[in-house]
């Protein structure tokens, strides 16, 4: 799921609530957005990168079978 299609999906919803008479500020679809986005940054640099454990295993036997290179 990309940017574009979470953004759809909270003007969905809150199109929705506002057909209902139920409105939301957009200070508040601005600040779900940022949260969203937040986690979703910090969820792909949590698995994009070898800083736990299991990611410093794997960057071991990359470097084992010549497959990682380190920049410099």
């Amino acid at each position: 799921m990309d940017r574009l299609s979470i953004v759809r999906i909270l003007l969905f919803v809150t199109s929705g609530l506002a057909y209902f008479n139920i409105n939301v500020p957009e200070s508040t679809v601005e600040l779900i957005s940022y949260i969203v986005f937040g986690l979703i940054g910090l969820y792909t640099a949590y698995k994009n990168n070898y800083l736990f454990k299991r990611g410093m295993a794997q960057k071991e036997v990359l470097e084992a079978v010549e497959l990682y290179e380190e920049n410099k």
